[in-house]
């Protein structure tokens, strides 16, 4: 039986995690996820790949691209959706040479300029959406604002 396409979430354990589970939280579709560390029991994503973190090893980054082919090809993902980190770049880069439709909605931490794994990703144009969560942020990168994955008002309190 052949599977409907998935979305495939690239993020980085920890803050990237967190938003992207957030904005994809109530998306009905299969959700494949790829970080870092996998420290998800019970979450809505249906797979879960692990792969080595990258930081600024850019022979690490390297094999991680030939991984993000792998899943890639193995998924036949529909899109991606990434909330950054740089685990992200080799699948970005992966994602436009396999035509695979990439959306980025660059972190809710950064609140006056991209982070640096946007910067590349806008740079280079390795998206078809780029989001901020900052309306300033956007205006000033050209970037698509949408609101924030999070709910941050004060709900009443002081």
């Amino acid at each position: 039986m052949k599977r409907k396409p998935s979305i495939v979430v690239v993020a980085s354990s920890g803050g990237h995690l967190t938003q992207a589970m957030c904005a994809t939280s109530l998306v009905k579709r299969d959700l494949v996820l790829v970080s870092n560390k996998n420290m998800l029991d019970g979450s809505h994503f249906t797979r879960v790949y692990t792969i080595r973190d990258t930081q600024y090893n850019v022979l690490i980054h390297a094999v991680n691209f030939f991984v993000a082919l792998k899943i890639l090809l193995k998924e036949r993902p529909r899109a991606m959706f990434s909330t950054g980190g740089p685990i992200c770049l080799p699948f970005a880069l992966a994602a436009k040479i396999t035509r695979t439709r990439f959306v980025f909605l660059d972190t809710m931490s950064r609140v006056t300029e991209l982070s640096n794994s946007g910067k590349i990703i806008k740079k280079y144009g390795l998206y078809d959406s780029f989001l901020c969560q900052w309306e300033a942020v956007a205006n000033d990168s050209g970037a698509e604002y949408h609101g924030q994955a999070f709910d941050l008002g004060d709900h009443g309190h002081q």
